[in-house]
């Protein structure tokens, strides 16, 4: 049996898939980031969140695990962790960049990008990640990612940025959320990027509305800018993305694209369907 996981700040997707890659279960669980969480909430949330895949994937053969953050040592203590947990035979932990090039881009060159809670990119020559620009996280980068269109509307809202019409629209939509309360859950919550993502919904609510459209078309362009420009093949390649920030506002990523010169190729809301397949060998 072969186990994989794609790992994102607000959920992890698991499949547990047979030699010959037939789907044996599917679950959820909540997001881990490994540059942020310590690696012991990998094994509460299994026995909290999914007991029976912890109970299912005894003795796995394989783990591909694909996680935000899983990187350098990082990658070992996942790896190790997992490998315990489920007392697998082989562990492999990689970034979730190099899942979703494999699960874009399979066995061909391009680029591929991830747009969800966070975001990320790299150029794939078919086997391995060559070229990748840093995202930074959300605070320093993370452009174009679910994380930044929050954090960037409610400073447009808050500070009046936008019409009057769409920050009583947000005021109404999210009456809990004050300044105050907001504030404490970025800097001092548990997940401030996932909190700050949990904003986006409203953004594709209102999509049809100029501003909110402008707005997340400039926020493209800038991942784009601060991105994609660093990769010297990005005009001769398709772009492939993954993630739902990518998947619901397809329109606006291909404006954004199209301003800049670039072509967008796949898009999908999620890379586990390819992942299944890439390592099913279908």
């Amino acid at each position: 049996m072969i186990l994989i996981a794609d790992a994102g700040g607000t959920k992890i997707e698991w499949a547990l898939i047979d030699s010959d890659g037939t789907t044996l279960m599917r679950t959820t669980t909540r997001g881990h980031n490994a540059a942020h969480a310590d690696t012991q909430t990998l094994v509460y949330m299994l026995h909290a969140e999914a007991p029976t895949l912890y109970a299912e994937a005894q003795d796995v053969d394989e783990i591909f695990y694909y996680g935000a953050g899983c990187a350098g040592e990082r990658k070992v203590t996942v790896a190790k962790t997992l490998s315990e947990i489920f007392h697998a035979g082989t562990c492999h932990a990689e970034s979730d960049m190099l899942g979703a090039a494999q699960a874009l881009c399979g066995r061909n060159e391009g680029i591929a990008c991830i747009l969800g809670t966070g975001s990320n990119s790299c150029h794939y020559d078919g086997i391995k990640i060559t070229a990748n620009v840093s995202p930074l996280g959300f605070i320093l980068g993370d452009e174009g990612s679910g994380a930044v269109l929050g954090r960037r509307l409610i400073g447009m809202v808050f500070k009046r940025g936008f019409s009057k019409d769409i920050c009583d629209k947000f005021q109404w939509r999210f009456p809990e959320d004050s300044i105050n309360r907001i504030i404490t859950s970025v800097y001092r919550g548990e997940r401030p990027n996932a909190y700050l993502a949990s904003f986006v919904p409203f953004l594709a609510e209102n999509i049809d509305d100029n501003e909110i459209s402008d707005f997340v078309t400039d926020e493209f362009i800038r991942f784009f800018r601060f991105n994609i420009s660093a990769y010297s093949q990005a005009k001769s390649l398709p772009i492939h993305f993954t993630g739902s920030v990518a998947y619901y506002f397809q329109k606006q990523l291909n404006i954004a694209a199209q301003t800049l010169g670039y072509t967008v190729g796949n898009i999908q809301k999620s890379p586990m369907e390819a992942l299944i397949a890439f390592h099913g060998g279908k």
